[in-house]
């Protein structure tokens, strides 16, 4: 009887076990880095709405494999409906940043995510959001290549 769980964790932990093996490729071309707040410049990236402030921390989000960035986002910005071709995960490092799921802008579904707070876009799915009173700085990372599909073309002209 207390062998019973055994089957049920078996496949989690080959598959644990298969990308303890293959993870460590992910990151092959990184060199190490150590960067303090004052190091990281965010720069004004006039290809996203409100020419929101962005760094680049490790790899390239343009190319495959894995990439950190942070990203200002200004205040009273609404950013319209996109989805990202990959799976990203978020940190909301200051200010709040009102967020939700959906292909509509719809201020009712967004959650008010202030620092601290945590979340993941998946790949495909389409979000929004808006920043009220103040900049929101966040940092992503994700798997590229990455890019930005808006539901409506028209909004990705900014």
């Amino acid at each position: 009887m207390k062998f019973a769980l055994f089957p049920r964790l078996a496949s989690p932990l080959a598959m644990a076990l298969a990308l303890s093996f293959a993870l460590p490729a992910l990151g092959e071309d990184f060199t190490s880095v150590r960067l303090t707040a004052e190091e990281i410049q965010l720069k004004s990236d006039t290809s996203r709405p409100g020419s929101m402030g962005m760094a680049v921390l490790a790899g390239d989000m343009s190319k495959p494999g894995l990439y950190s960035t942070r990203i200002r986002i200004p205040a009273q910005l609404r950013i319209p409906p996109h989805a990202h071709p990959e799976d990203r995960v978020v940190v909301v490092l200051s200010g709040t940043l009102h967020f939700g799921f959906g292909e509509h802008f719809d201020p009712a579904a967004m959650k008010a995510m202030t620092p601290g707070s945590f979340f993941i876009e998946p790949a495909g799915k389409p979000h929004f959001a808006w920043t009220q009173n103040d900049d929101a700085i966040l940092q992503v990372s994700g798997i590229g290549p990455s890019g930005t599909v808006y539901l409506n073309p028209a909004d990705a002209a900014h």
